[in-house]
């Protein structure tokens, strides 16, 4: 139960952070990637001063998992991926954005968890993908213009 009490909690941080999100780049007009180099910027400051009990763990980890963590983290999901939520957020609605964006992740990492990491679905875990793919597809094809 812990890992979906932070799961929760990590839906409930992106919901609240986009929302502000939207509203900063909007009010502010501020072009997606100013919002990403802002966004991550106030995220390094703060990262920096959390972890520093652990900044030692980063010579024992080695070359590969940390350029695993720059890619996938640093250039997909924290620069490309908000640079395109933040471009999305912008020009489009919240409701319609979020709902993509956040129900198709998990969806997608699925897939990858079961193609690359070996990893088993049970038929209700299937299920309930095809209702966020459904979901999604519904919130795209009823928005309201």
């Amino acid at each position: 139960m812990r890992a979906e009490l932070f799961a929760l909690l990590t839906a409930a941080c992106w919901a609240v952070g986009s929302f502000l999100e939207k509203k900063g780049v909007t009010l502010g007009n501020l072009s997606p990637v100013m919002g990403t180099t802002i966004r991550t910027v106030v995220s390094l400051v703060f990262l920096l001063l959390i972890s520093y009990p652990y900044w030692h763990q980063v010579k024992a980890a080695g070359p590969k998992p940390l350029l695993m963590i720059g890619i996938g983290g640093g250039i997909l999901a924290g620069g490309l991926g908000i640079i395109f939520l933040y471009t999305g957020l912008k020009t489009g609605n919240i409701s319609t954005v979020m709902t993509i964006a956040f129900c198709m992740a998990p969806v997608l990492g699925a897939v990858l968890g079961y193609l690359v990491l070996h990893e088993k679905l049970a038929p209700m875990q299937l299920f309930g993908m095809l209702l966020c793919v459904l979901g999604a597809f519904f919130v795209i094809y009823f928005k309201k213009h």
